[in-house]
């Protein structure tokens, strides 16, 4: 294998040399993934069927792509801009070479502006393929038939080279094709599928005329306008989903006959190899039974059920079966039926074959087969969650191995000619090193390495940490210091928190995670920011999400104070002044932490917060709430909005004013309560921003969220405490005290 180093070089004087760099919170915001992040490869990929990968190598003529083989006997390929600019008419005034997705041995497709084309490496020619029209949304482009299939409007479309196919030509408001259903859980990311050859899409269809309309007003226009949204509230009435299918050559169309209540729900979409079936996870309104049922393709009926699944709480069912090639009838399917996510082997006609991963850790990124379909491969969290490393399962008897050993994140993508792996390894140490991995050889070549882009800037320390829970549970922390900390002063802190399901704050990657405003606001104002990662979230496994169930924001709290009674053990903590802040799930922590355990915080600030989660959606709530007739004490045990006469200190409450997530009702509500409770609540209303701000906004964000925290903060005196005994002993890798 050829050893290629792009070794990323930071010139400047060494920082002995050199006096520390403050940064802004613009710098912070805006530069943390581009200026302040480690660089990566653009467009590095594996070719199909070759044992070669590509990579773009920059310049000042908008780049050049080269193709290196892993056999170090064959000469390295490149394709210069100026050639591909040659290779149609078309693309004459490209700036840059775009990014590609290979899809044969000699060709690669790539999109200019609203048209997709195929380049051949033999013939220096592009192929015009596909012209999307304007409007077109959810681009699904599929590359073994170079179609892409689109929604225009609430209908979906197929392009072809040939013109525009009309796969639906529903007119009623409410019925919606071609997009994702069930509001983006389950795994669902899209609203179409494409069957292997392509010959066949698979789609949904939402009747959403039955679910209550959502008032979000637009303000860009003068007087301002109404923008309905449908929003199915926990215990209403959810949309109901069909599941359509189309023959692109003939046009003839099939629906699935799909039996069961109107509001089940319809996941895990997957095609039969030989595409004569299409598999389907039929997923009760509980969420706590599954059946994956197979469909006849061409008549949309139902022909067997392959296995069923339930748990008394309830079922995480994220991913569709991985059919195992060439194997003729065999599949992976994922399962926490051991009490982590774990890769099952299953046969169609005789069922569950054996378990082929085992451990405590949730298995993540599924990688693929290898070339003689023996094993396959894929990235699992460790280390309680904070690393993810990469191993390989036998799919004949179970055999594991792990592939990479080093601490950190890591993610890859495999390529079955060359037995080899791209691998991205990043950690706390570790900005980001690229590199290939020759699974027969073992052998490592580094494809880049970066040195820390953060050298010549004032940045304090981050630590990893952890607590025990009063029963054993280890929960992971950090820590994020001033650059100038000292030890022997009293410093205030900032909780940050989220601490709700599908979500992990703390991993082992480079800065902790952490977004870099807390880095600046560490500096600025000398404080402590600390974030705990509590029962409830993910990649922890079943019980460590589950134990929420029907009673959120209860265990979830006695974590969050587990960490203040830490900190406040500290010698260096002033524990007068401590403050919170979160966002959405985050949100309702911190505004649950401020007026269900009043005084613990002087300062909160609650962004898109769930203040009662009977206003929030059915798919999500009702998986850890039940259904607000089934658990009417959970719900009101949950919600805020008759607890804001509790309140102790500051609180100010954030949100976008067409958030489509956490509807504005939240807030708004806990306004009027607050109002007629006489208590004083602040509030700051983001115009036409949805659930989160994003863009140069985020500043302002920032700069509001900091101030507010630090300005009310200032009426309190710090307190220079004597040195305490720490209430729990504190892992190898906590601070110290002096």
């Amino acid at each position: 294998m050829n050893r290629i180093l792009l070794a990323l070089l930071f010139f400047g004087f060494s920082s002995y040399a050199q006096e520390k760099q403050d940064f802004s919170l613009s710098d912070a915001v805006l530069k943390q993934w581009t200026e302040y992040a480690p660089k990566r490869v653009n467009n590095l990929g594996w070719l199909v069927e070759r044992p070669a990968y590509s990579f773009l190598e920059e310049d000042t003529l908008g780049g050049h792509l080269k193709i290196q083989y892993l056999d170090s006997s064959k000469s390295q390929e490149q394709i210069q801009l100026e050639v591909l600019k040659n290779s149609h008419k078309d693309l004459s005034e490209l700036k840059r070479f775009p990014r590609i997705k290979w899809v044969s041995r000699n060709s690669f497709v790539f999109r200019s502006g609203k048209v997709y084309f195929e380049y051949n490496l033999e013939d220096k020619i592009s192929f015009y393929l596909v012209e999307m029209p304007e409007g077109a949304g959810n681009v699904d482009f599929n590359s073994e038939n170079f179609m892409a299939a689109f929604t225009d409007g609430n209908n979906l479309r197929i392009g072809t080279i040939e013109g525009i196919i009309d796969v639906t030509e529903d007119s009623l408001d409410g019925i919606v094709n071609g997009t994702a259903v069930h509001r983006f859980e389950f795994g669902i990311s899209k609203g179409t599928y494409w069957s292997p050859s392509g010959k066949y899409l698979a789609y949904y269809r939402k009747d959403e005329r039955m679910v209550s309309d959502y008032p979000l007003v637009d303000v860009t226009s003068t007087p301002a306008s109404l923008k309905s949204i449908k929003y199915p509230m926990a215990g209403d009435t959810s949309h109901q989903v069909s599941i359509g299918i189309i023959d692109v050559a003939t046009a003839k169309q099939t629906k699935l006959t799909i039996e069961g209540p109107v509001d089940q729900y319809l996941t895990n979409i997957q095609w039969a190899p030989d595409e004569e079936n299409i598999y389907v996870g039929i997923l009760n309104r509980d969420q706590s039974w599954l059946k994956m049922n197979e469909y006849s393709r061409y008549s949309g009926k139902f022909s067997r059920t392959l296995f069923e699944e339930r748990d008394s709480i309830y079922l995480q069912t994220n991913h569709p079966i991985e059919f195992i090639p060439f194997s003729g009838e065999k599949y992976l399917w994922r399962s926490e039926a051991d009490g982590f996510d774990h890769f099952y082997v299953h046969s169609l006609d005789s069922g569950l074959q054996f378990q082929a991963s085992k451990g405590d850790y949730q298995t993540d990124q599924f990688l693929g087969f290898s070339s003689d379909n023996k094993s396959f491969f894929y990235t699992a969290s460790t280390a309680n969650g904070l690393n993810r490393q990469i191993f390989r399962s036998s799919i004949d008897n179970f055999k594991q191995e792990l592939i990479t050993e080093a601490e950190g994140v890591h993610s890859a993508s495999y390529n079955a000619e060359a037995n080899a792996l791209i691998i991205n390894h990043t950690s706390l140490k570790n900005p980001l090193t690229i590199y290939i991995l020759d699974l027969d050889s073992m052998v490592r070549d580094t494809l880049m390495h970066n040195d820390n882009p953060l050298e010549n800037l004032a940045f304090g320390k981050i630590e990893f940490s952890h607590l025990y829970t009063e029963d054993s549970i280890l929960l992971n922390t950090r820590m994020i210091y001033p650059e100038s900390f000292d030890s022997s002063k009293s410093y205030p802190v900032l909780l940050y928190v989220y601490n709700g399901p599908g979500v992990q704050l703390l991993t082992n990657r480079w800065r902790g995670g952490a977004p870099m405003w807390m880095n600046y606001m560490a500096n600025k104002h000398d404080y402590l920011i600390y974030t705990i990662d509590g029962r409830g979230s993910e990649n922890r496994g079943k019980a460590f999400e589950q134990v929420i169930f029907r009673q959120v924001g209860e265990v979830e709290m006695d974590d969050q104070l587990l960490g203040v009674k830490y900190l406040k053990g500290l010698p260096y903590v002033d524990s007068n002044r401590l403050a919170v802040h979160g966002w959405s799930y985050g949100g309702f922590m911190t505004t649950s932490l401020m007026v269900k355990r009043p005084g613990t915080f002087k300062v909160g600030v609650a962004g898109g917060p769930v203040i009662d989660w009977k206003y929030y959606e059915i798919m999500y709530t009702e998986r850890y709430m039940d259904r607000t007739q089934d658990n009417p004490e959970g719900y009101a045990k949950s919600s805020l909005l008759n607890k804001v006469d509790s309140l102790q200190g500051d609180l100010m409450l954030i949100h976008g004013s067409i958030d489509d997530v956490v509807v504005p009702q939240h807030s708004i509500d806990m306004l009027k309560k607050s109002v007629e409770a006489g208590v004083q609540l602040d509030f700051f209303l983001y115009p036409m921003h949805p659930h989160n701000v994003r863009g140069k906004d985020r500043v302002h964000l920032m700069d509001k969220v900091i101030n507010y925290i630090t300005e009310k903060m200032a009426k309190y005196e710090p307190v220079q405490k004597p040195e305490l005994e720490v209430d729990q002993e504190p892992s190898s890798d906590q601070p110290k005290k002096n």
